[in-house]
């Protein structure tokens, strides 16, 4: 079968729950908490919800700003950290395609780094456009590999994982449109974070990014693609270089 037709294992979030905020020790994202911050604070303490929530790291970084924070999440060890990672926020596991909560319950929801994961986003997108109020407004903040700009040592030593997220992945341009077929307005996009690194080989062993557990690229190719891009990076000992960029698109609903 060719590569860019095999199915994409889905992430197992339970196996990688208890690691997965180390992430967080080594990329703090500020850019990306303020644009959050910045789209719920547009709203006077609105009813927030995250989908894709995870161990709760961007409700706890919102969780002043709202009268109501809810997180739904699909692995159940997650949102079992979440709970102390944000205690003010109500949990549910449920995946995004199916959340159950009534309608025009929020004024705000979002999700970071998640969209990709959701098998059937249009589903999705239908839902914020149900949980949602009049006036209410959508955020999605996440890579987008179709751009060409990009450019990571991830996608030149596993190259299965640029193949698969270009499959996972929306283009901006295609979200937009996906935005405005569930009934959302003048959605928009921009740069919210912009994510050089440097790091020498021996640092990035040391810090586990090279594990398969740090990110989901190199969790969803085949275990051959991962120890052939091990094997060439162990030799090569390179310089491991990305040049990365995370946007930001914005819709919201017409008033009633």
């Amino acid at each position: 079968m060719p590569n860019d037709q095999r199915p994409i294992p889905r992430v197992d979030y339970d196996a990688v729950a208890s690691a997965f905020d180390k992430r967080y020790d080594h990329q703090r994202y500020e850019q990306v908490e303020r644009a959050v911050r910045r789209f719920v604070e547009t709203h006077d303490l609105p009813a927030v919800l995250e989908v894709g929530c995870g161990t709760g790291h961007w409700l706890a970084a919102i969780a002043e700003l709202a009268t109501v924070v809810v997180g739904v999440d699909r692995s159940l060890e997650m949102l079992r950290r979440a709970v102390a990672t944000a205690p003010q926020a109500l949990l549910a596991q449920a995946t995004a395609e199916a959340i159950p909560l009534g309608r025009a319950r929020f004024d705000r929801v979002f999700c970071v780094n998640a969209l990709h994961h959701f098998p059937d986003p249009a589903t999705f997108l239908a839902e914020c456009r149900r949980l949602l109020r009049p006036d209410g407004a959508f955020l999605s903040i996440g890579l987008d590999p179709h751009t060409g700009i990009d450019s990571w040592w991830i996608y030149d030593y596993f190259p299965g994982a640029l193949v698969a997220d270009r499959r996972r992945y929306l283009a901006t341009p295609r979200l937009r449109e996906m935005l405005v077929a569930a009934g959302f307005s003048a959605p928009r996009t921009e740069i919210v974070q912009h994510l050089p690194a440097e790091r020498e080989f021996d640092v990035a062993v040391e810090r586990g990014h090279l594990e398969r557990h740090s990110t989901s690229q190199l969790m969803v190719i085949s275990d051959a693609e991962y120890e052939a891009g091990m094997r060439r990076l162990r030799e090569e000992r390179p310089i491991l270089r990305a040049d990365l960029r995370l946007y930001a698109t914005i819709a919201e609903l017409p008033p009633r």
